[in-house]
């Protein structure tokens, strides 16, 4: 047996341990393994960037990816998990950057490949379609919104003086600076109002 065979079987049966191949034969597995390039890098590794054209997707075997929208991380993937769905969509731009965390083993899948296997494989239109409906439904391709942070740096430039005395008065009081700042600017405000 050469050594293509040995690796497509092995891609295989770790698709089969994933509940999200369940509805897949033999056959259909065998053909999506022969239709993919088995890829693995052990460091962090971009394999999507957001706003760029779609030209393939992947299914992760080993590790973990996070996705990004802008610079905030909306979700980390696991293995098991088909990445990169927009390549459905011609001429879509990809919504997220997804990047490896660490060692991963992913299988790449072209789009023309997809395209051929989609029409011969009912199970992976109805992945591709539960992938697309989980993705479009969470933060993958909808970014959330940031709370808004319960704290604040102040940004203002009083005389040293003054905030060593303070500080001092603080420190007396046996209150935190921060506690003492809060109160004093509540006072403040209350005042003002």
């Amino acid at each position: 047996m050469n050594i293509d065979a040995d690796r497509h079987g092995e891609d295989a049966r770790r698709l089969r341990e994933f509940t999200a191949f369940d509805n897949f034969s033999d056959d259909d597995l065998d053909r999506l393994v022969r239709a993919a390039r088995h890829t693995s890098s052990s460091t962090p590794w971009p394999l999507i960037h957001e706003h760029t054209p779609a030209g393939a997707c992947y299914i992760l075997l080993l590790g973990e990816v996070g996705v990004y929208v802008g610079n905030d991380e909306v979700a980390t993937l696991g293995p098991g998990e088909v990445i990169g769905e927009s390549v459905l969509s011609r001429g879509k731009l990809r919504s997220a950057t997804v990047t490896t965390t660490g060692p991963v083993e992913l299988l790449h899948i072209d789009r023309d490949d997809l395209v051929s296997l989609l029409e011969a494989m009912p199970a992976l239109r109805e992945l591709m379609g539960a992938t697309v409906a989980r993705h479009a439904g969470g933060a993958v391709s909808q970014p959330q919104a940031k709370p808004k942070p319960t704290r604040s740096k102040v940004n203002a430039s009083v005389p040293t003086d003054l905030v060593k005395r303070f500080e001092h008065a603080a420190s007396t009081a046996g209150v935190d600076v921060a506690d003492a700042l809060e109160d004093a600017l509540t006072q403040w405000i209350d005042r003002k109002s």
